[in-house]
């Protein structure tokens, strides 16, 4: 009996997608790359960025499930994968089943390597994830299990092609060639140097060969203008930036290159172009710092040609500045001579020989974090040593329109560094959102895991090869299989030990981020252990908690306002002095409790007992700089420049204990007011003497008539003698002591403790 036919559910039966279907379901990569920055910008720029996403769109992709990689500008594809930044990203889309398909303008764009090994590490992840590679001429599935096989051997050749282009044809006969004719002393392409022409003449009119063709010859405008360069910067004694500022101001400055009459000049056979890294500063063409210490240094200029910072032809062309001239600007500045040895004559305007021995000062915690903005663009500060200071110091610079250097600010690092650590282990105490603080570091994670995974894949698939390679000695017994393989097998072992060694380093970074991170999820620990940390974890536990630190100086000797951006998307402002050797630095809280004392126009006593540590030259000087104005006056001005309020207490306490006996001390603003407030609520005698303990009842009665007038009656008066004070009374009726409370608002002891 023939057996049963079994029918499958609908549900199991699977349904691959065809060999030329795309899976248009899945998000694609549109993946571009320019091997050099000279390249970006031509239209291979406009092919792979405009037209290729098109291509794509009329593929069946919507505009949202394409994901344009352009980071691989200027960027070779001989380069491995992690070595891509690109690439790199490109890689985990695929390993993590993000994106189905990968496009390219060709295979050449995605690699051109001659080991074939990161080659087959993508095809591999392309395999695992079933991922599309696309072109405009061929559609690849290397996971096709009939076609598969043909489109990888395809690809791997085409990607073949295009390393062996660049070695045999690029490198072994343009680069060759181009080689042996600049070892020649004749110019192939680039800058001209300033000053010269290119006799591009490659016969001349009675037609024998020229034989100066591609060779530098002078360029009279500009020639002249070099050497007035050459006699400026000896007559400054080698001093680059005085003679950069004065040519900036005096000249001589260069033809405009812009002008259609300056290629007029330009005998016809010769070439002469503006050099390209050349900019007009303040309407006028003058060389930069580098490019003047180029042309003081550069032998062409005497008539010998230079490549790869040698001299290959000697008296190749015509000199513009004669050798006396050249040698004299050269020697300030080139401690080799032309031929690379020790250069006897070398003296330069100014040498110091530093020591780093010395430099025991505080290295600077938050650097790369501090900057300014001029003119609206963000400016680093860098953080170097000063010799003047003997300290480090963090400085802002601009350049003007001569390249030369002037100082925004300039501030030490160690008194900056020492607020910032306050303000911050302020922010741990108190006000951190924690919420945001751990996506700061979900977000530091995942770098690291992108890495490890890309990199793990790598070596995975190296290793897969490597014992494919094994497998393969057991079937080759000819001697080139053999030594085939051999090579085969050190290329991906060397390829092994690089991405195992970067795995390591990674490892270790993730470790002292986790350990960092750890230690700043517990603020205490933070705090505890902030003086044991070393350098880079200081450095580590900034970044990881401050955004940017917005110096805004204010005046170039004053002060400057700072402004510190957290994690948190809060902001935290203070005033920096110029210096801070006599000086102890405002913290926010200070100035905002004493601006609310400005508001509420409080009294000097208020303001110093508010601000203990401060002296009131400092309070003052602080009010000045919150109100804009020195036009500042208070009174009863009570306290001296020169005392803290907890000084001023112990003056007013040397000086009320000599006069507590007679009465005659002078009569303070605070006792005035406290003497009026209990005549209105009807104090008693002994009350009021109980208030003011030091002051004899004769001298309570005679303010009493100048507050109230001499018909003022005070309540259960008669227990006092005219000159008897509070404490003289208690001594002389001790059974009252113990009987009524002793009232001290005025006494010094209570309000120093207050």
């Amino acid at each position: 009996m023939p057996a049963k036919r079994k029918y499958q559910s609908q549900a199991q039966v699977e349904h691959p997608i065809m060999s030329g279907m795309l899976p248009v379901d899945r998000a694609v990569a549109v993946y571009y790359r320019q091997s050099s920055m000279k390249q970006v910008g031509n239209i291979s720029t406009d092919m792979q960025q405009i037209d290729l996403p098109r291509y794509v769109a009329s593929l069946g992709w919507s505009e949202d499930e394409i994901i344009l990689i352009d980071e691989d500008e200027g960027v070779s594809g001989a380069k491995r994968i992690d070595e891509r930044k690109g690439m790199s990203r490109l890689f985990d889309l695929i390993i993590t089943g993000r994106i189905g398909s990968v496009v390219a303008q060709a295979e050449d764009r995605l690699f051109r390597d001659e080991t074939q090994i990161q080659v087959n590490v993508f095809i591999d992840a392309c395999v695992k994830n079933n991922v599309r590679v696309i072109t405009p001429f061929f559609k690849y599935n290397f996971a096709d299990k009939h076609e598969g096989p043909y489109h990888r051997l395809l690809f791997r050749m085409r990607a073949e092609q295009a390393a062996d282009f660049l070695n045999s044809y690029v490198r072994g006969r343009l680069v060759a060639a181009k080689e042996r004719m600049m070892l020649l002393g004749m110019w192939m392409g680039g800058n001209i140097n300033l000053g010269f022409m290119v006799d591009n003449r490659k016969y001349l009119p009675s037609g024998i060969p020229n034989p100066n063709w591609r060779k530098f010859e002078p360029f009279e405008p500009c020639a002249k203008v070099v050497v007035e360069l050459f006699n400026t910067f000896v007559s400054f004694g080698g001093n680059l930036r005085k003679t950069l500022a004065h040519v900036y101001e005096n000249g001589p400055h260069f033809p405009d290159f812009d002008d259609p009459e300056f290629q007029r000049n330009v005998p016809p056979g010769y070439i002469c172009d503006k050099p390209m890294r050349m900019l007009k500063r303040g309407g006028v063409y003058c060389p930069s710092r580098m490019a003047m210490v180029n042309m003081m240094t550069n032998a062409v200029y005497i008539g010998h040609w230079m490549h790869k910072d040698r001299v290959v032809q000697w008296n190749n062309h015509p000199a513009i500045v004669s050798e006396e001239l050249f040698y004299r600007a050269f020697n300030y500045l080139s401690p080799y001579t032309l031929t690379g040895e020790p250069n006897l004559d070398y003296a330069p305007p100014f040498y110091r020989e530093r020591s780093k021995e010395d430099r025991d000062e505080a290295k600077p915690i938050y650097k790369g974090l501090i900057g300014t903005y001029h003119e609206g663009e963000w400016r680093q500060a860098a953080a170097c040593w000063s010799p003047g200071m003997k300290a480090y110091a963090y400085s802002t610079k601009r350049n003007d329109l001569a390249t030369n250097q002037h100082t925004l600010w300039s501030r030490r690092c160690d008194y900056f560094d020492q607020v910032i650590t306050e303000m911050m282990h302020n922010k741990l105490r108190e006000t951190f959102d924690p919420k945001v603080w751990d996506n700061v570091l979900a977000s530091t994670g995942e770098d690291f895991d992108t890495e490890r995974r890309s990199l793990t894949t790598q070596k995975a698939t190296v290793i897969q090869k490597m014992q494919a390679i094994v497998t393969n000695f057991s079937y080759a017994h000819t001697p080139s299989l053999l030594q085939a393989l051999e090579q085969d097998y050190r290329q991906y072992e060397q390829e092994e030990i690089r991405l195992q060694n970067k795995l390591a380093a990674l490892e270790r970074r993730a470790q002292r981020r986790e350990a960092l991170i750890q230690l700043a999820r517990q603020a205490e620990k933070v705090l505890a252990n902030w003086h044991q940390m070393n350098l880079k974890d200081q450095r580590t536990v900034a970044h990881a908690f401050i955004v940017r630190i917005v110096v805004t100086p204010t005046g170039k000797h004053r002060v400057a306002d700072v402004e510190i951006q957290w994690r948190d998307e809060s902001t935290n402002k203070f005033v920096l002095p110029y210096r801070a050797d006599k000086w102890t630095l405002w913290i926010p809280e200070e100035v905002e409790r004493l601006t609310e004392l400005l508001e509420r126009q409080a009294t000097q006593v208020e303001m110093a007992q508010a601000l203990p540590k401060r002296n009131w030259r400092a309070i003052r000087i602080k009010i000045y700089e919150i109100t804009g104005t020195r036009s500042f006056h208070i009174a009863p001005k009570v306290i001296r420049d020169e005392e803290t309020y907890a000084a001023y207490l112990e003056r007013l306490e040397r000086k009320e204990k000599s006069q507590r006996h007679t009465g005659s001390a002078r009569w303070q603003e605070s006792e005035m007011n406290k003497l009026d407030e209990m005549l209105t609520s009807g104090a008693t005698q002994l009350e009021i003497a109980a208030a003011l303990p030091y002051r004899s009842w004769q001298a309570i009665r005679r303010r009493i008539i100048l507050l109230r007038g001499p018909g003022f009656v005070i309540p259960e008066s008669g227990h006092l003698e005219d000159g008897e004070t509070y404490e003289a009374y208690l001594s002389r009726e001790p059974s009252v002591a113990g009987t009524m409370a002793f009232r001290a608002e005025g006494s010094l002891e209570q309000r120093r403790r207050y």
